[in-house]
């Protein structure tokens, strides 16, 4: 495999407390070296002036294959995770039919090592076909490479079976992302992961109300995470113009002192994971009329200039907290090892450049949906390379490799 030189570039990794000008080795799929190394006959990538960071994480996409092809496929879905800046997702198991079964994950495995940018990991069904009822068998589901088990689009209504699949991911060791319905469900879930000792994280928290119940069970030192979506930190429902499915979301936007909470949660570390909830539909779809509308927005490629544009250059939070919320919080919530400019360390890197200015422009997306709230919208920070397994598959917008790996 070829050597590569990012040069010159500001590295930043918080999560060791890196944070200087210098050059970063990659050689055989690993970063090699950190500071000024020996590079002869390396390809160089110019990163003066620009952020050189871990490789970003988002563990909370929908891909929609199999079954749902038409809004978005693990091809043009990695794309867009590549051109947003981010070298691993997770993908959610609400595809058709529901991720519920060993041969199930494997075949959305088989299909990213044929047909994926970036590294993707599979999350399995909790409940079988995520009905709420019978449990999937996590043990097996996590032999076959589940990273978590989540339902996704729904939480699991029967208080008996969220306390059985607790108990089952346990013994397991399999992590559970939680749709979130509302505070009450959520301090239920909270008490049940208290009672059987195994942690959980919330998936898309967008109330006060539920930003509080994080942080008592926090304090509490109970091993609660929960994540915050791009839209909801940036857009409340007095932004969405009547009538426009572009905006329906579930949870939908909410009240403007919900944002805040969900600002300042980012910024203070309650909320540790970022998240985009990436939900392509296709035009047609979004086209009708908005109750008929499914809801979900896009936001692999808006995500990273989102939250530079409405956290760090709005002085809300620093950059640091920011980049720990799309790298280590993601890792850290699924119990995976966090992504890092280290010797050693798998070559996932980002660069970016937090002073670009750019328009959102859907229509010329790599996802295959257009289904986005920010079109029209100035954004400054903007990912200019994404490197996976050492090998650049973004470079300045243009996709440049697939077939990245499962």
């Amino acid at each position: 495999m070829s050597r590569l030189l990012i040069r010159g570039g500001r590295l930043f990794d918080p999560a060791s407390g890196l944070d200087a000008v210098g050059d970063v080795l990659i050689e055989g799929g690993r970063i090699a070296a950190i500071g000024a190394p020996e590079a002869a006959g390396a390809e160089v990538l110019e990163a003066g002036g620009l952020l050189v960071m871990p490789g970003l994480m988002d563990i909370h996409v929908h891909l929609r294959e199999p079954g749902h092809e038409h809004k978005e496929t693990i091809a043009t879905g990695t794309r867009a995770a590549a051109a947003g800046g981010f070298a691993v997702v997770a993908c959610e198991p609400n595809t058709t039919p529901p991720r519920d079964a060993p041969e199930r994950i494997w075949q959305v495995l088989e299909l990213a090592r044929r047909d994926a940018v970036v590294r993707v990991m599979a999350k399995a069904a909790i409940t079988v076909g995520q009905e709420g009822r019978a449990l999937t068998d996590l043990e097996a589901l996590r032999e076959a490479g589940a990273v978590a088990a989540s339902d996704d689009g729904r939480a699991v209504a029967d208080a008996g079976v969220m306390r059985a699949a607790l108990s089952a991911a346990k013994a397991a060791r399999m992590p559970l992302t939680l749709h979130v319905d509302g505070p009450w469900m959520m301090a239920r879930d909270i008490g049940l992961a208290a009672e059987v000792g195994w942690p959980v994280h919330f998936s898309h928290v967008s109330l006060a109300e539920e930003v509080q119940l994080i942080a008592e069970a926090r304090r509490r030192g109970l091993p609660v995470s929960g994540e915050a979506t791009p839209h909801h930190l940036a857009l409340c429902g007095d932004d969405a113009p009547p009538g426009d499915a572009n905006f329906r979301m579930n949870p939908p936007l909410r009240e403007p002192a919900d944002r805040e909470a969900l600002r300042c949660a980012v910024a203070g570390g309650v909320l540790s994971v970022i998240a985009s909830d990436h939900a392509p539909h296709a035009p047609e779809e979004k086209a009708r009329p908005y109750d008929e509308a499914p809801p979900g927005v896009i936001g692999l490629e808006t995500t990273l200039g989102v939250v530079w544009t409405e956290l760090v250059h709005a002085g809300v939070a620093d950059a640091a907290t920011v980049v720990r919320a799309l790298t280590t919080g993601p890792a850290t919530a699924l119990s995976l090892e966090a992504p890092a400019l280290r010797p050693g360390a798998p070559a996932q890197v980002t660069v970016m450049d937090p002073g670009a200015e750019w328009v959102v422009e859907p229509e010329r997306f790599e996802s295959r949906a257009r289904n986005c709230p920010f079109a029209g919208r100035r954004l400054r920070g903007r990912a200019v390379a994404t490197i996976v397994g050492g090998r650049v598959v973004m470079r300045e917008g243009d996709i440049i490799a697939v077939g990245a790996r499962g």
